[in-house]
């Protein structure tokens, strides 16, 4: 369920939010969010409550019981993390030529 969030990230928050927040672990219920600064920081977390129930309104009622936003993404657990980094190389491996 979390790698369809990943996946469609921008589609629920719009692709304004999703250039300055991303979605970096998923543990016990809490989504840890990635955010580029502290402007943007205390601009999502006036958000987090929407962006929260748009997400289990469109997954699953109750996947998202919190998002924790971060501006360091040494905060997110570090095994969600390293399966997330995973997948994304699978997916979009890093490319030097852009």
């Amino acid at each position: 369920m979390r790698w369809k969030l990943w996946a469609k990230w921008e589609e629920v928050v719009g692709p304004t939010i999703s250039k300055n927040a991303e979605p970096v672990g998923f543990q016990r219920g809490v989504l840890y969010v990635w955010v580029r600064n502290s402007t943007w920081m205390q601009q999502m977390s006036f958000m987090g409550n929407h962006i929260r129930d748009t997400i289990n309104q469109k997954f699953e009622k109750n996947f998202v019981k919190y998002i924790k936003f971060t501006l360091d993404r040494r905060e997110v657990p570090t095994s969600d993390q390293h399966e997330f980094r995973q997948m994304i190389q699978k997916i979009a491996p890093e490319n030097d030529n852009d």
